[in-house]
């Protein structure tokens, strides 16, 4: 029994036996872990202790702590049963064996934990060297996919950081039916601590021209450009990695210093999202996507509404865009909707649903250029960030224009100086709030969330032509003027019949 007590706490059983002086200096070490734990949970700036979780030094340090604290209860437990009265037989082998579950099932499962973290951390914040030196290219022959023309612009570099903190947000697309690994989600995200205020610019995928940090225009999309690099380093000379070639262009595009890239596979995505226990999100425009046949989905088609949807409903409702209506800029617009009811959840305690499901998920799926240093002195202040403080923006018309018959399909031509005029009102100095920016709606108040219906969502149907009735003539003796022509029906105007918009039939209300 002495041997049970100490293992819920070192040093209960003690003072059971009457050994108040032991049993005061076995409960005092894991006392005072406990205070301080609580204290760093409890305190206004918890977040920021816990994202220092995220440092694999640190994390290390705890796995010793968890050693040393698991071997100072083993020796209470065995110090208590020695002490206890009677002989070692059935009964007392029996509360020993109980007081070492409850002393090694909890430290070992906290072990388990921490190793996985550490494993996550090395994984996600890999020692690689991210510093670019873009004036390392001197030139080089010709080349169809780069130009040189300048850039109709007063600000041609990036200002310094003005105590901002800034990162670039990449969701890479490598899901089925792709050759290649295209970076089709790209947000630049930039805290400011003093003002308090988040804003997010998202930019396009198909945006072509783009000025990279050494001088040169990128001819193709933009989301190929991390490809393109690690296809050809030759051509990058000093760049550590694609995505800090991109960083730096978008930089150059929006005229902010970028400090860092985080990079996640979308659809890994799931798994993360999974693992937070899903996300809240509120639907206002019907969506009918039938040619989303991804993850198992047949189409995807979601009413207006607040749900809370799980990984794979979060990746389809923010990767859709032949709903009709949608585009590549509503889609921006919803990826980047995901991003903060992630953050939501995350905050109000979504890392709790699975830890350890969390923790593998982001070592497998998320790299990034940023130190876990920087990470837990930032994490704070951006989890404390109300959302009618978030501002975000999505490059569209008339910032980038399309062009007709150009070589490389679908494409987006930016405008410099509009881009520009956005990246000033959006990236303030320092203290200064962004203008004329949309912000995030508040969470819904309604405890009670929608499950995603079972809507069906299917191709519309082939347009049919009705034979167009001919003109009845009277029989008449008298001679007449050539019957009037007829009023063209949508059948004779060009271009055919109006295609008719996909529809979102009702759910089925059987059981």
């Amino acid at each position: 029994m002495a041997a049970l007590l100490s293992s819920l706490w070192p040093g209960l059983g003690h003072l059971a036996e009457g050994a108040r002086r032991t049993a005061v200096l076995l409960a005092l070490p894991p006392l005072i872990l406990l205070v301080l734990a609580i204290g760093a949970i409890a305190g206004p700036d918890r977040i920021s202790r816990l994202a220092t979780l995220v440092n694999p030094d640190v994390i290390a340090a705890l796995l010793v702590a968890e050693f040393l604290l698991l071997a100072w209860r083993l020796i209470a437990v065995g110090d208590a049963f020695r002490r206890g009265k009677g002989a070692a037989r059935e009964r007392g082998a029996a509360l020993t064996a109980v007081a070492l579950v409850f002393v090694l099932v909890p430290s070992v499962y906290a072990a388990y934990l921490t190793e996985v973290a550490r494993d996550a951390a090395l994984t996600v914040f890999a020692p690689v060297s991210q510093t670019y030196n873009p004036s390392a290219y001197t030139g080089g022959p010709r080349d169809d996919d780069f130009g040189t023309e300048p850039l109709p612009s007063d600000q041609p570099s990036p200002p310094p950081t003005l105590g901002r903190f800034t990162v670039l947000l990449l969701g890479v697309d490598s899901g089925p039916n792709r050759s290649e690994a295209l970076t089709d989600t790209m947000i630049v995200a930039s805290l400011d601590p003093i003002a308090g205020a988040v804003s997010m610019v998202s930019v396009p995928r198909d945006t072509v021209d783009v000025p990279l940090a050494d001088g040169r225009l990128f001819h193709p999309k933009i989301n190929s450009l991390v490809s393109y690099v690690n296809q050809y380093p030759s051509k990058f000379p000093g760049a550590p990695s694609g995505e800090a070639v991109l960083a730096a262009a978008l930089g150059q595009l929006l005229n902010v210093h970028i400090d860092g890239w985080a990079e996640v596979n979308l659809p890994g995505f799931v798994k993360v999202i999974d693992s937070i226990g899903g996300v809240d999100v509120t639907v206002t425009d019907a969506l009918c996507d039938y040619r989303y046949r991804e993850y198992g989905f047949d189409g995807f088609a979601i009413s207006p509404g607040h749900y809370h949807l799980n990984g794979l409903a979060a990746l389809a409702y923010a990767r859709i865009r032949h709903s009709a209506g949608e585009s590549d800029f509503t889609r921006a617009a919803r990826q980047g909707e995901i991003v903060i009811a992630a953050r939501d959840q995350i905050v109000h305690g979504g890392f709790l649903n699975d830890p350890a499901g969390l923790i593998e998920s982001m070592g497998e799926l998320v790299k990034t250029s940023l130190d876990p240093s920087v990470v837990a002195q930032y994490a704070g202040f951006a989890a404390s960030i109300q959302r009618d403080h978030i501002y975000r923006a999505v490059m569209q018309y008339p910032l980038v224009h399309g062009a007709l018959n150009d070589p490389r399909g679908s494409v987006l031509i930016p405008r410099m100086n509009l881009i520009q005029d956005l990246a000033r009102r959006a990236f303030p100095e320092a203290g200064t709030l962004p203008t004329g920016l949309d912000t995030i709606p508040e969470e819904s108040t309604d405890p009670t969330k929608t499950k995603l219906p079972q809507l069906t969502c299917s191709a519309p149907p082939p347009p049919t032509t009705a034979p167009t009735p001919k003109p009845t003539l009277a029989p008449s003796t008298e001679p007449t003027a050539p019957p009037p022509t007829s009023e063209p029906t949508a059948t004779d105007k060009p271009g055919g019949p109006p295609t008719p918009e996909p529809t979102i039939a009702p759910p089925d209300p059987s059981p």
